[in-house]
């Protein structure tokens, strides 16, 4: 995957916590520490290709 679908992929996921943050901020906590466990896999996975 280039870096401007990686640009967008992460902006995206940065909407998707700040548009959650208006919910219950137990949701909201969840939901960052999936996505950012999500995004931490992909980038490991990738670098050791």
């Amino acid at each position: 995957m280039n870096s401007k679908t990686e640009g967008t992929i992460a902006i995206l996921a940065a909407l998707f916590v700040l548009l959650s943050a208006m919910w219950d901020p137990r949701i909201s906590v969840v939901i960052s520490l999936v996505s950012l466990a999500v995004l931490g896999i992909y980038k490991f996975t990738q670098t050791e290709k």
